[in-house]
Parts: C-alpha cells; structure tokens; sequence
C-alpha cells in the first residue's frame, strides 16, 4: 500500500497527463476488452487515468443468445473499484446512494489485487478477471478471458 502512495504523491507532484499514466499502476487496464463470463459475452472499457489517477469504466453483459443482461457504470482509484449495476432499461440495482465497493489489497506490474476480485494481464492482448461469489452458502469463482480490442 506504501508503494501505491508513494506513487500518487509523485504523482501529484509531477501534475501532468503523461506522469499520470506512468504512475497509475493500473494504466495498463485502459482500452477496450471482450470475453466470456457467466455464460455469454463480456465487454469492458477503461478510460485513460485522469489527472487525479481516476480511472472509469463500463461493463456490458449479452447473454448467450445475444440478448442484453446487464451494465456497470465503474470508477477504480486509490482505494479501489466501485461499480453500480443496472438493467438494460437502465434501472439501478443498488439504491442512489449504495455501490459495490471492492477495496484494493495489492496491485504488482501486471495485476490488481482487489478484496473478491482480480484482474491479471497474462500479455499484451490477453486479460483473465477473477470475480469471487456466494449465493447461500455457494461460493464459486466466476472467470473471464479478455481480449484487447
């Protein structure tokens, strides 16, 4: 966590656009990605970081007949992501004033290690996801395989 601090403040320090991706450990993530997950297909898009390390993004969801499931409106940052689901007809699952919050633990050069989720980039063009669930007392993890557009 130390490191990821250390980070931002140079960050600040620095000020500009440019330093702004080089510090952001999570920069790499930027682009567009599509793949599999919860049984159809997955597309993920992240934003360049902005001038205070924000970076934001959208998730969509087709289920495998090719009907939509589902979005995400995103937000990763310092502490973490924090997402909001919503229907295709654009109606929220969590209240206005709740989100889902995964704290970040860790992040290394190519992965970000977040309570319940990780995102791992196995090379340039190839991303894996790992999102862990429970329904009851079911727990799984939920993997997706992304390629870079």
């Amino acid at each position: 966590m130390k490191k990821l601090q250390i980070l931002f403040i140079g960050f600040i320090l620095t000020g500009s656009a440019a330093s702004a991706q080089q510090s952001v450990p999570y920069a790499w993530l930027a682009g567009t990605w599509t793949g599999d997950g919860f049984g159809g297909t997955s597309e993920e898009m992240w934003s360049q970081p902005s001038a205070d390390g924000t970076m934001m993004g959208t998730y969509r969801h087709h289920k495998g007949d090719g009907s939509l499931n589902f979005y995400e409106f995103m937000v990763m940052d310092s502490t973490g992501l924090r997402l909001k689901h919503f229907n295709p007809d654009m109606m929220a699952w969590e209240t206005k004033e709740d989100f889902v919050h995964f704290k970040l633990i860790e992040f290394t050069e190519n992965k970000i290690v977040l309570k319940g989720l990780v995102f791992e980039l196995k090379s340039d063009t190839e991303l894996e996801i790992r999102l862990d669930l429970k329904d009851g007392d079911k727990k799984w993890t939920e993997v997706f395989t992304m390629k870079r557009k």
